[in-house]
């Protein structure tokens, strides 16, 4: 009776929590490499996985749209979406760490790296308000701050491409979003017009 009482009270994983551990991985590999002295391009790779952590939130919505069993991949977008600011964070601090004194101030004069900072500014009330209880406390709102997510695109698109070592991992990882953000916009000036 006990083994069966047992057995029938356990839970498995949940699929959040290993969603959550797969994404924290590489970062947690970066950092262990960091403490251990282990020469890695952290700057890049941080900057990369936050870019296409962004992307595949992006492409939520219109994967969505395109598939309507995919529709269980819609509470997993503000994961995506988190977990980009979470690499945007790494990346920020990886970059800031072997700058000399005055860095951070003379990196506003570059364009480079100015237009990396307005989309960081810009992730940040949208990393803010991506949990529960700010979601329901802005309601409607919420939906009309997050579509912010499209300027700091954008600008992170922006950044990529003036600082990248090859051009082709930028545009490979950009084109999905780029193409299913265009027919998503072709699909609401249709239905507009047809309105």
């Amino acid at each position: 009776m006990a083994n069966a009482s047992s057995g029938g009270s356990r839970r498995g994983i949940d699929p959040d929590y290993v969603l959550w551990a797969v994404m924290a991985l590489p970062g947690l590999w970066m950092i262990a490499c960091g403490f251990l002295n282990i020469k890695i391009p952290y700057v890049g790779w941080s900057g990369i996985l936050a870019c296409w952590f962004i992307v595949l939130a992006m492409l939520v919505t219109p994967a969505m749209m395109l598939y309507r069993p995919l529709i269980w991949l819609k509470p997993k977008r503000r994961y995506f979406g988190v977990a980009g600011f979470a690499y945007t964070l790494l990346h920020l601090a990886f970059w800031a760490y072997n700058l000399k004194p005055g860095g951070i101030t003379a990196s506003f004069t570059r364009p480079k790296i100015l237009v990396g900072w307005i989309a960081f500014f810009i992730l940040v009330p949208l990393a803010l308000t991506s949990f529960d209880r700010a979601v329901r406390a802005l309601g409607p709102r919420c939906k009309t701050l997050q579509r912010w997510v499209y300027p700091a695109a954008f600008f992170t698109l922006l950044h990529w491409l003036t600082t990248a070592d090859s051009l082709r991992i930028v545009i490979l990882s950009s084109l999905p979003v780029i193409v299913l953000s265009a027919w998503r916009l072709i699909r609401w000036q249709s239905r507009t017009r047809a309105a």
